[in-house]
């Protein structure tokens, strides 16, 4: 079975990073991207295996191109044909939750 491994890392300040990392302490942004990917496994008519509720604590993550990429492995949420489902969402939808030291604010006030 083929797995997708993304490592996030702070290159600023040397660290790895982790989803929990990117928001501000007490923003709830597991319900917030939780409702994001909702909107878009609607919006792009994505079969799913189950019913999605939400992201874990410790989600795959990437980030690319001023987005946030949240994604799930082979038959997580979708059956084979749909690949890695990959839910991208820009930072500026974000901007009130994220931490403005981090690499996603870093990422929406630069050019």
């Amino acid at each position: 079975m083929t797995y997708i491994k993304s490592l996030t890392f702070d290159l600023q300040n040397r660290t790895r990073v982790e989803l929990k990392d990117l928001f501000r302490p007490e923003s709830n942004y597991i319900n917030r991207i939780s409702t994001l990917i909702r909107a878009q496994i609607e919006q792009r008519d994505i079969q799913l295996l189950g019913t999605f509720t939400s992201i874990e604590p410790n989600q795959d993550f990437y980030i690319a191109d001023k987005a946030l990429v949240i994604y799930f492995e082979l038959y997580e949420i979708t059956p084979y044909v749909f690949g890695f489902p990959m839910f991208p969402i820009s930072v500026y939808g974000l901007h009130d939750i994220i931490d403005e030291d981090g690499p996603l604010g870093r990422m929406a006030v630069s050019n």
